[in-house]
C-alpha cells in the first residue's frame, strides 16, 4: 500500500517538467515493475506511458523516457508472462491486450498530446493575426484623420484668423473667408461621415476570421478556395458576401449537423461568384419563415445580384454578384 502512494506522489509531480522529474519517472517505472514482477498487476505501466507522452519535452527527452519505460515494462511483463499459465484462452487474450497496451500507450499519449499543443499554437497565431488586423485598421485610420482632417483644420484656423483680422478692415473679404471656412467644413463632413461608413463595412478577410473561430467551436472544418482573390474585391462587393457568409455560418452551425464546410470565391470578367456549401442533412424545402435565407436573398437582389440555394447533397449556396455596379 506505501508503494502504491509513493507512485502517487511522483505520478502527481511528474506532471511538472522541472529538475526533478527524470527522479519522478524513476520512482514510477521502480514501482511499476515492483507490481509486475511481485504482484503480478502491470497496470501502473499504462499511467506511467501517458504520463511521458503529455509532458511537453524535446525529442531527445521523450527517446530516453520512452526507452527506459519500454526496458522496465518488459523485465515487468516478461516476468509475468513466465509465470503465467497458458491452459486458458481468456489469459492469453489478456496478456496480448495488456502487451499492445504497454507499447501503444506512451506513442498514443505523445500523438494526443501533441495534437492538443498544435491547436493551442494555432489558436494562439489566429490571436496574433487578428490583433495585427485592429492594429493596421487603427493606423489607417489615423493616417486618415491625420492627411485629411488634420490639414483641413489648419486651413480653417488661418482662414478664421485671417477672418477676423479683415472685420474691420475689409467686410466683403471677411465674408468670402467666412464662406471658404463653411464650404471647408461641409466638405470635411463629409469625409468624416465616409470614413466612418467604411469602419462600418466588413472585409472577407475580417469575416472568414470570425466565421471559422464560430465554425470550430461546433467541430465544423472549413476548407477555403480563393480567398486572396476576394481581398481585391470592391469593399461594397466584400460587405454585401460577408453579410451572407456570416448568415450562412449561422444556419450551417444550427441546422446542418455538419462536419465539413466549403466557401469558394472565382471571378470571371464581368462577375464575382461565392460558393457556400457543406456536407450536412441538407433540406427538402425552404420551411416557412426561414427568414435568414429570405434576408440573404433580398441583401443579393438589392445589390444586382443572383441568389441560388440547393439542399440536395448537403446545403449549397451560389451567389453571382456584377462587377460593374454591386450597390447604388
Amino acid at each position: 500500500m506505501i508503494s502504491f502512494f509513493v507512485f502517487l506522489k511522483a505520478y502527481r509531480d511528474g506532471y511538472v517538467v522541472t529538475s526533478k522529474l527524470s527522479f519522478y519517472i524513476t520512482v514510477q517505472l521502480i514501482v511499476a515493475c515492483f507490481f509486475g514482477v511481485v504482484l503480478q498487476n502491470g497496470t501502473l505501466f499504462i499511467l506511467t506511458a501517458w504520463e511521458i507522452g503529455s509532458l511537453p519535452v524535446n525529442r531527445g527527452t521523450f527517446r530516453n523516457y520512452l526507452l527506459i519505460y519500454y526496458l522496465s515494462s518488459a523485465i515487468s511483463l516478461g516476468v509475468m508472462l513466465f509465470s503465467t499459465s497458458w491452459e486458458s484462452e481468456s489469459i492469453v487474450i489478456g496478456s496480448v491486450i495488456t502487451t499492445i497496451a504497454a507499447i501503444g500507450s506512451p506513442l498514443a499519449a505523445k500523438a494526443v498530446s501533441e495534437s492538443y499543443r498544435r491547436f493551442y499554437r494555432l489558436d494562439q497565431q489566429n490571436k496574433r493575426l487578428e490583433a495585427i488586423i485592429r492594429q493596421n485598421e487603427r493606423e489607417r485610420i489615423a493616417r486618415d484623420l491625420h492627411d485629411n482632417l488634420g490639414q483641413a483644420f489648419s486651413l480653417i484656423t488661418l482662414k478664421a484668423e485671417l477672418a477676423n483680422k479683415l472685420l474691420a478692415i475689409d467686410s466683403e473679404k471677411a465674408k468670402t473667408e467666412l464662406l471658404d471656412i463653411t464650404e471647408t467644413s461641409r466638405k470635411n463632413l463629409s469625409l468624416v461621415r465616409k470614413i466612418v461608413t467604411n469602419l462600418q463595412e466588413r472585409t472577407i478577410a475580417k469575416t472568414m476570421l470570425e466565421e471559422e473561430k464560430h465554425l470550430s467551436v461546433a467541430t465544423i472544418e472549413l476548407l477555403t478556395e480563393g480567398e486572396e482573390i476576394a481581398e481585391d474585391w470592391p469593399i461594397k462587393t466584400q460587405d454585401v458576401l460577408s453579410a451572407v457568409i456570416k448568415e450562412a455560418v449561422t444556419n450551417m452551425i444550427r441546422h446542418s449537423r455538419a462536419s465539413i464546410a466549403k466557401i469558394q470565391f472565382t471571378e470571371e470578367n464581368e462577375e464575382y461568384h461565392l460558393l457556400v456549401q457543406d456536407n450536412g442533412q441538407g433540406f427538402e424545402e425552404i420551411k416557412p419563415g426561414a427568414n435568414g435565407i429570405l434576408g440573404m436573398e433580398k441583401r443579393i437582389h438589392a445589390a444586382n445580384g443572383i441568389f441560388l440555394i440547393k439542399g440536395t447533397t448537403g446545403t449549397q449556396i451560389y451567389i453571382t454578384l456584377p462587377k460593374e455596379k454591386v450597390i447604388d
